[in-house]
């Protein structure tokens, strides 16, 4: 049965490729009749099927530009296959719509130690942001780095991150909506925070990443690896009011545990960042150790603990790397 299957199959669409797309539906009503009817039945019934469509086919193969299946071949957007097959075609301008509508901000933090992670930063992802900044304790033209009057190490860190945010908010408030943090072995893919923050409200007090509700620690607080983001009123309540104790003083040398506190103590909101199926955008970890669970929305944002070099592995598989033909897939 398969091969007679095949075999009429093959006669119809493999002339033209563009049909095949017409033959991912019929092997879809294959596997419904068979497991109805049975598979000497349906061989039959498939049989008639092509046979009934043949000389349509053939239309197509032959006079294309006549043949009202070409009008969802080369006007897919007008054609209503695309909407029953909720094809996603590849379209920048929809990703260039979101860069004007939706101003992001990124700052990475690094250090004198870790240029070589600034400067894959720069070279890959960094290429898509509106504005990036890198902070450090020193500045270094090269990348460049704002230096910032802090020594390095971890018990630093919030003193440092602290200082990042003032130094935003008195220079470059005005220029964004949303401000990032992400630390220099964190890759970002910007197109989806952007597509994330899209339907969000800068001018509410909201903390969006990856949130975490750890029983050992008395606040709930987003990964400072897998990046957060704070809109435009979050970061005016804070560049206001945080030198004003107690809202402020850290007690411990997390970074992201004493961010998320100050802010909430400031009366800014955690966001979710799960998608309508409880996937998450943000990812404090490697992609390995996500991909392939289902915890992961297929627009994730960011990943933490990447290397140089898996950053160019990453920025090459996702900007450049295409299966030739092929501009849609199916939702």
């Amino acid at each position: 049965m398969i091969s007679r299957v095949l075999n009429c199959a093959r006669r119809i669409f493999m002339p033209n490729k563009r049909l095949l797309m017409g033959m991912a539906m019929m092997v879809i009503v294959i596997i419904i009749v068979s497991s109805k009817v049975g598979y000497m039945q349906t061989a039959k019934y498939v049989e008639k099927m092509f046979s009934s469509v043949s000389s349509k086919s053939a239309d197509f193969v032959n006079n294309p530009e006549d043949s009202k299946s070409a009008d969802f071949v080369n006007n897919p957007e007008d054609s209503k296959s695309a909407k029953f097959f909720n094809v996603e075609w590849a379209d920048e301008s929809v990703a260039e719509m979101l860069k004007q509508r939706v101003r992001v901000l990124i700052w990475v933090m690094t250090s004198p130690q870790s240029l070589p992670r600034a400067r894959a930063v720069k070279k890959t992802w960094g290429t898509k942001c509106d504005l990036l900044l890198f902070f450090s304790s020193a500045n270094n033209t090269e990348i460049p780095t704002i230096g910032l009057d802090v020594k390095e190490g971890r018990e630093h860190l919030f003193g440092k991150t602290a200082q990042a945010f003032d130094y935003i908010y008195e220079n470059y408030f005005p220029l964004a909506d949303w401000f990032m943090k992400a630390d220099d072995d964190t890759f970002v893919v910007v197109e989806n925070l952007r597509h994330f923050l899209y339907d969000k409200n800068a001018s509410e007090p909201l903390l969006t990443g990856h949130r975490f509700d750890l029983s050992h620690l008395d606040v709930s607080h987003q990964s400072g690896g897998a990046g957060y983001v704070l809109s435009k009123e979050a970061l005016r309540r804070y560049g206001t009011r945080r030198r004003k104790p107690p809202e402020c003083i850290a007690k411990s040398t997390n970074e992201d545990v004493e961010m998320s506190r100050c802010l909430q103590q400031l009366g800014v909101t955690l966001l979710s960042s799960f998608d309508d199926k409880r996937r998450s955008h943000f990812h404090p970890y490697q992609p390995v150790f996500h991909v392939g669970t289902d915890d992961i929305s297929e627009h994730a944002i960011s990943f933490h603990h990447i290397t140089p070099q898996q950053m160019s592995v990453l920025y090459y598989y996702i900007y450049r790397f295409r299966p030739f033909g092929l501009s849609y897939k199916f939702g």
